[in-house]
């Protein structure tokens, strides 16, 4: 039956009456022997290897989501800087044609067209300068 060698075994090295030079893992009886180093790595702690493989794969998890999340984020951003953009054009053009005319006709939630009296007018005015105050923040 043969022994699988560990690691963690002692090397020895020892010559014989006929001087040939022999290594095992015990040494011979009645001779000298010396120990031997040997190179081989331990083996790694199986545990810790297996706890930093699984914090590495929490960490990029985490560190996915957060590029996820950011991504999502600039998405959001553009879409709401780009709707704020069409709003102020919507109010400076609201208040363009409160100005230029007089007499201004104001299609109803209904679809019904009803003309605005002076002072209807004057408080379209206020809330296209109040929605270019809020959207043209440039």
């Amino acid at each position: 039956m043969q022994t699988q060698l560990s690691h963690a075994d002692t090397f020895y090295k020892w010559v014989d009456d006929q001087g040939v030079t022999h290594y095992g893992t015990r040494p011979p009886e009645g001779a000298s022997a010396e120990s031997v180093k040997t190179h081989a790595q331990k083996p790694a702690n199986q545990d810790q290897a297996t706890k930093e493989l699984e914090e590495t794969k929490v960490e990029q998890t985490l560190e996915t989501k957060e590029k996820e999340e950011e991504a999502r984020f600039q998405k959001d951003l553009a879409a709401a800087k780009q709707e704020r953009k069409k709003l102020c054009k919507e109010a400076r053009e609201n208040r363009l044609q409160l100005n230029l005319k007089s007499r201004v006709k104001m299609k109803m939630e209904d679809g019904s067209v009803k003309m605005l009296s002076e002072e209807e007018r004057q408080e379209q005015l206020q809330r296209a300068k109040e929605a270019i105050d809020e959207y043209c923040i440039d």
